[in-house]
Parts: structure tokens; C-alpha cells; sequence
């Protein structure tokens, strides 16, 4: 399953309202398994606890964004990275961020 696929099943994918070149993306589409998106957002929530990078992410969004914008965004990303996780047959790696791939020459 592409990510793509996997967001918009999870219902994370935002909506998009378009006219012309103004592209301007809107609230969380909820077309997917509502009890999913439900599970991952109570599971970002625990995540910021645990998980440095994703608590720094969450930090930087919610004062722009407001928490529940933002957590719904940190849900995104931990379904990404679970999504990675098991495509590369690793552990989930708490902290780990896409500046220290940038750092450590991972890429």
C-alpha cells in the first residue's frame, strides 16, 4: 500500500479547495476508518510523551496551529513511520528525526 493510500485510509489526508492557482488545503477529510483515526490520534497524543522528535514537531506546530490541528499532523507523520518500520522490517526508533538522517549521511 503507497502512503498516499495509507493516509487517505486512516482519513488524515486534508481536504483541498482549489480555484485556479489558489490552492488552499482546509480540514482533515475523514473519508477513512473513523476508529483508526481515533486510535492514532490517542496514540500521538501518548507518542509526544515518549518520543522526543515527535514532542519537538508537535511543540513547533500547535502555537501557529492551535493542539488539535497539531495533533492530528503528529498522527500523520507516526502512521508514516510506523508505515516505514514495518516496510524496512526495522523496530520503530523513538527520536529519530529527518534532520539526523540529514546528519548522520542517511539518505
Amino acid at each position: 500500500m503507497a502512503e498516499g493510500q495509507l493516509f487517505s485510509y486512516t482519513g488524515l489526508t486534508p481536504c483541498e479547495f482549489s480555484s485556479g492557482e489558489a490552492i488552499r488545503r482546509g480540514h482533515i477529510s475523514k473519508q477513512g476508518n473513523s476508529r483508526l483515526r481515533a486510535i492514532l490520534v490517542e496514540v500521538a497524543w501518548r507518542a509526544i510523551k515518549k518520543d522526543p522528535a515527535l514532542e519537538e514537531f508537535f511543540n513547533r506546530l500547535y502555537p501557529r496551529t492551535g493542539k488539535t490541528r497539531a495533533i492530528i499532523a503528529v498522527a500523520r507523520k507516526l502512521i508514516g513511520r510506523i508505515r516505514a518500520a514495518f516496510k524496512k522490517k526495522e523496530f520503530y526508533q523513538l527520536g529519530f528525526s529527518s534532520n539526523n538522517a540529514y546528519s548522520t549521511g542517511i539518505v
